[in-house]
């Protein structure tokens, strides 16, 4: 314990270089936890698979988000196949810019409520019978919009006035829900569809495929085809936040080295009076701990900050910053790798000095 008194007591009397260590460890870091926060919110809204359903879309689409159109005699044929249930939609993305874009979904009101499940925060849902031009909104739409029941919403140069705020653990809280009629006439679609949603385990299973390029998936791959599109940026920027926390942990062992330099006299006293080459690996290691302690805590202050500042959006498609418990883990462990390689080195080469030899020399 003597040791890392020692230790912590040498950082007090070099606060300047401490914190501006700390700092660079902390940058990359932060890095670290958004991107791992980042990843986790896009796993924990999008990476849904439904076993009760499945979802009919052309083949080669992301029918869930958007790029699946097909004609209504689909429909008749999965009628004919004595389903228990065939719920068509309509699900794109509308919008001039990626700034106003937003993800819709046209539904039966009739049945929609059968297919996804849903919490209401505010107003009411749409109902069969309902008046045209009526919406409701997910509680994230709604927050960035600072929309509220009775609000009106524009959808493709058409105002929708908001009937209620539902939210979904899914990427449908991104979504504004219209009656398919509406959606149909908005588009210009006239009886086609994008998906229609039927039971698993009935007629079809996930894999068949229909004549016309029409593929039966399980409701929610989409959402996992859209990961998979991610990972790859994902997997980048994680390259490059190791290659910045290498740095890091160079230039902390740099800074080690100098302050065990400064320090010589002190520590070749200690040797000489019978602490062992470990005593001075544990000096240096406790440096580096406190060092990258406080770099940690500053790098989740940014983290956290940046977080909640920004989100990720593009096509009506938002990722927010989760902080879990795994994000956390992970991101502490990578603060210890930096630790461990930013002391070994300086403490690999304060071993092999003879301090003693030192001493007498001075």
């Amino acid at each position: 314990m003597t040791i890392f008194r020692l230790g912590i007591n040498a950082l007090r009397q070099h606060q300047r270089i401490t914190l501006v260590m700390a700092l660079a460890a902390g940058i990359p870091l932060m890095l670290y936890l958004v991107l791992g926060a980042y990843r986790t919110g896009l796993q924990s809204r999008y990476a849904e698979s439904y076993e009760d359903f499945l979802v009919v879309q052309a083949s080669g689409s992301l029918g869930e988000f958007f790029g699946s159109r097909m004609p209504a005699s689909v429909g008749a044929d999965l009628r004919a196949a004595a389903l228990s249930l065939v719920v068509p939609e309509i699900h794109t993305v509308v919008g001039t810019t990626t700034e106003n874009a937003v993800l819709l979904r046209g539904i039966p009101l009739d049945s929609y409520s059968r297919v996804e499940e849903y919490k209401m925060l505010s107003g009411r849902p749409l109902i069969s019978g309902d008046q045209p031009r009526l919406a409701m909104i997910g509680a994230r739409l709604a927050d960035e919009r600072q929309l509220l029941p009775g609000d009106v919403i524009p959808v493709r140069g058409r105002d929708f006035q908001v009937v209620g705020i539902f939210d979904v653990n899914t990427y449908a809280s991104n979504e504004v829900w219209i009656s398919l009629e509406d959606a149909q006439a908005l588009l210009g679609w006239g009886t086609d569809v994008s998906v229609y949603v039927i039971p698993n385990r009935e007629a079809y299973q996930e894999g068949d495929t229909l004549p016309g390029g029409i593929s039966i998936v399980r409701k929610g791959d989409s959402g996992a085809t859209l990961i998979a599109e991610w990972e790859p940026f994902f997997m980048l920027l994680t390259h490059i936040t190791g290659a910045l926390g290498l740095a890091a942990a160079v230039a902390l062992a740099s800074i080690l080295w100098r302050l065990a330099w400064l320090q010589r006299r002190e520590l070749a006293i200690l040797r000489s009076i019978g602490f062992k080459k470990g005593s001075l690996a544990g000096y240096l290691l406790v440096q580096g701990i406190v060092i990258t302690l406080v770099g940690f805590l500053l790098g989740a202050l940014g983290a956290v900050g940046l977080g909640k500042l920004s989100a990720i959006k593009t096509a009506g498609i938002s990722i927010q910053a989760v902080f879990d418990s795994r994000v956390i883990l992970t991101s502490f462990i990578f603060a210890v790798l930096i630790s461990l390689v930013g002391s070994s080195l300086p403490a690999w080469w304060l071993n092999r000095l003879n301090l003693s030899m030192l001493l007498r020399t001075e």
